[in-house]
């Protein structure tokens, strides 16, 4: 058996109520279906689809990493291709990922990524190596011709967590539409 695999941070239980219910507003006004509170989060490396054996070595790239990282406040909502609605942390664009660059945007998760990535490469694991953009999923399927705007729902931000859980997010055969993902949290 196969399952899903990526890294990611996870909102502290707060933050994850509010994501969840935007996304609820989102999906109501716009269509599509919403993530659980439970399933939000930030994705820093997409692993892809591995053997389900792979899963205790993919968790292990966690270890001697912080389990725990800073506020990092949601911002701004888009979206992605067909009806992927989303909440992010600011970046203008072309701006360098630095503390400099804007400072409710800090440049430790495009670092972290980093981290993982290059444990990945060391333990000769393949994964998606394309730029990192930092955003929690909201809502999948949502009408392209829907007549609301996304920023009717900026009122809503921002969205601020307290602090982050890194974690190792897996979704597989078990995966329902009120538990998407399982996690696998970084040891203390």
């Amino acid at each position: 058996m196969k399952a899903r695999y990526f890294y990611a941070l996870r909102p502290d239980a707060g933050a994850a109520r509010s994501l969840g219910a935007l996304a609820a507003r989102l999906a109501e006004g716009l269509g599509g279906r919403p993530l659980a509170p439970g399933d939000v989060h930030l994705t820093l490396v997409f692993v892809g689809e591995r053997p389900l054996e792979d899963e205790a070595t993919l968790a292990s790239l966690l270890d001697g990493l912080a389990p725990r990282w800073p506020a990092m406040p949601l911002t701004r909502l888009g979206t992605f291709g067909r009806g992927l609605l989303w909440a992010g942390p600011a970046s203008p664009r072309g701006a360098p990922e630095t503390d400099d660059a804007d400072s409710s945007r800090p440049a430790w998760p495009a670092q972290l990524a980093a981290q993982l990535q290059q444990r990945l490469r060391d333990a000769g694991i393949a994964f998606d190596e394309r730029a990192l953009h930092l955003h929690a999923t909201l809502v999948r399927g949502a009408r392209r011709d829907a007549r609301r705007p996304l920023d009717t729902f900026a009122d809503a931000l921002p969205i601020e967590s307290g602090s982050w859980t890194l974690a190792l997010g897996c979704s597989d055969a078990g995966s329902t539409p009120l538990r998407r993902y399982r996690w696998r949290d970084a040891p203390r």
